[in-house]
């Protein structure tokens, strides 16, 4: 049968466009993931680990535990435990497959740095909150002012409850605290308050020996795979 040179050319335009628009590119999508990590294991509250290329990701992150949570790769971690979830954000610029880990806080880890709590910067009359949770009983909480690293304080954790229910303690001239040393019990509240025009930033666990802040692992320390995000070419 022959078909018509001008029903031939239509029939070809009508394809060409097709599948140009099986092949066209979607927008970029604000993704969130809202993930949980109870005893070693991730939970996905329903979501899926795949975005696509270009992206702009949110991950939520709640924990059972104290601990380090770290997307690698992009190279994302934050302290998370139990309470209110970390969250970051990020552009899924590259695709490829990135692990998800957890670095659980053992007794030894509680003084990691940054581990527990890391302040912003805060600025003269701003301050900064952490509530005392079960698991830190017994524990004494070694912090430092992160714009001095100098100055260090610790909090020890009653495992007696009624010890003090709340503590303040100011951030003075030249990264120094007072007091220096406090006790609480589990359910406390520790306030730092920066009193002077000093910037201030407040972190738990000793100075970081790396000049540039980042958080440090222990050689050997254990790591939980957690699995991975996949970010697919878009």
């Amino acid at each position: 049968m022959n078909i018509p040179k001008i029903l031939l050319f239509a029939l070809l335009a009508a394809l060409s466009l097709s599948i140009a628009a099986c092949g066209s590119e979607s927008e970029p999508e604000h993704r969130t993931l809202n993930l949980e990590v109870s005893e070693g294991v991730i939970n996905l509250s329903g979501e899926e680990l795949r975005v696509t290329q270009g992206d702009t990701v949110t991950v939520s992150v709640a924990s059972d535990e104290h601990g380090l949570f770290h997307l690698h790769g992009y190279d994302h971690e934050v302290p998370v435990g139990p309470g209110e979830a970390a969250e970051f954000t990020f552009n899924a610029s590259a695709s490829g497959r990135f692990n998800f880990t957890f670095h659980p806080a053992g007794e030894e880890a509680v003084v990691d740095h940054g581990t527990l709590f890391e302040s912003d910067i805060l600025e003269n009359g701003q301050s900064f909150t952490f509530k005392i949770t079960d698991d830190l009983a017994g524990h004494e909480i070694v912090y430092h002012n992160h714009m001095n690293h100098e100055m260090t304080g610790s909090i020890s954790v009653s495992e007696i409850s009624g010890v003090a229910d709340f503590v303040a303690i100011d951030a003075l001239a030249g990264g120094a605290f007072s007091p220096l040393q406090v006790m609480v019990s589990v359910s406390s509240t520790v306030v730092w308050t920066n009193t002077v025009d000093e910037h201030q930033r407040i972190a738990s666990g000793p100075p970081p020996e790396n000049p540039d802040g980042k958080h440090e692992h222990e050689e050997g320390g254990e790591e939980v795979d957690l699995g991975a995000l996949d970010v697919y070419p878009r």
